[in-house]
């Protein structure tokens, strides 16, 4: 035989009655607000740098140092270490040439001495 829900229901509401609250810890509010405010001193910092004015003035500066480092003529070092400034392409392609010319030359001391050539 079922029980009515009606009766079921009453059985639940009355057992809630029966139910304790349980205290909570010695000084648990105070150390709440505590940590409350501590996250709240960090979130305020972090506002601070969110603002509008911080914002767009940064996204200036990063615009200015783009729009700087792409219209600077780019500098390549030679062998001697001095940094030359080139104006084209071409001129570009002969300092590498150079480069790896001057890294894969061979010297009359290798050539004489090239046990492969003999």
């Amino acid at each position: 035989m079922q029980t009515p829900p009606s009766d079921r229901i009453e059985r639940i509401l009355t057992s809630l009655d029966k139910v304790q609250r349980v205290p909570a810890p010695p000084y648990f509010y105070t150390r709440l607000l505590a940590r409350l405010d501590s996250s709240k001193a960090s979130e305020q910092g972090l506002m601070l740098w969110l603002r509008p004015i911080p914002v767009v003035s940064l996204l200036i500066v990063l615009l200015l140092l783009n729009f700087w480092l792409i219209n600077t003529p780019m500098a390549t070092s030679s062998a001697a270490g001095t940094t030359v400034k080139s104006e084209s392409e071409d001129e570009l392609h002969i300092l590498a040439f150079e480069e790896r010319s001057a890294e894969h030359s061979v010297t009359e001391y290798e050539m004489a001495n090239d046990p492969f050539q003999k």
